[in-house]
């Protein structure tokens, strides 16, 4: 799995997850409450494309983000309660 780094390449990583489900951009946007111009933004990585309704598209592909540290590469651990701030 590739790290999703910029809106294009999530705008592409929702185009792919939309086609290999077979859905039209207009079946998604339904599904997701949002107009297929939006849609269509959001999958050429418009960066103002509001993060509420891009979750809304995750939700209607049943897909969620995940938050997973990159590697550090002075380190071979991850100490994930330093990185969460919890005071670990």
């Amino acid at each position: 799995m590739r790290p999703i780094q910029t809106s294009k390449a999530f705008g592409s990583a929702v185009r792919r997850a939309r086609t290999d489900r077979g859905l039209s951009q207009v079946e998604l946007a339904a599904r997701a409450g949002a107009g297929r111009p939006w849609l269509s933004e959001l999958e050429t990585g418009k960066r103002t494309a509001e993060l509420g309704r891009a979750l809304s598209v995750l939700s209607a592909l049943d897909l969620a983000v995940t938050f997973v540290p990159q590697p550090s590469p002075d380190k071979s651990r991850v100490d994930l309660g330093q990185i969460l701030g919890d005071g670990s």
